[in-house]
């Protein structure tokens, strides 16, 4: 039987791999930053469910992953 941390942990990592799989589309390519982080997290929160720190975790590793050291800065101005 699992405790409640290793479920919690359980948890923890899938949440942050469902959002690590939807940035990575939203990263690559080139495509611009058009939204703040705040709003990228908001449209995936419309999509499915996650903490806002397995978001935050899955953004660094999204960046380093495409290489996207832009998105660390805010959204650009228009």
């Amino acid at each position: 039987m699992k405790t409640n941390r290793a479920i919690s942990a359980a948890r923890a990592r899938e949440d942050r791999q469902k959002c690590l799989d939807w940035l990575i589309p939203q990263m690559s390519e080139g495509k611009a930053k058009t939204l703040t982080k705040d709003q990228y997290r908001d449209l995936a929160r419309a999509e499915f469910s996650f903490s806002t720190a397995a978001f935050n975790e899955a953004w660094i590793w999204a960046i380093e992953e495409t290489g996207r050291q832009d998105w660390y800065e805010g959204k650009g101005r228009d």
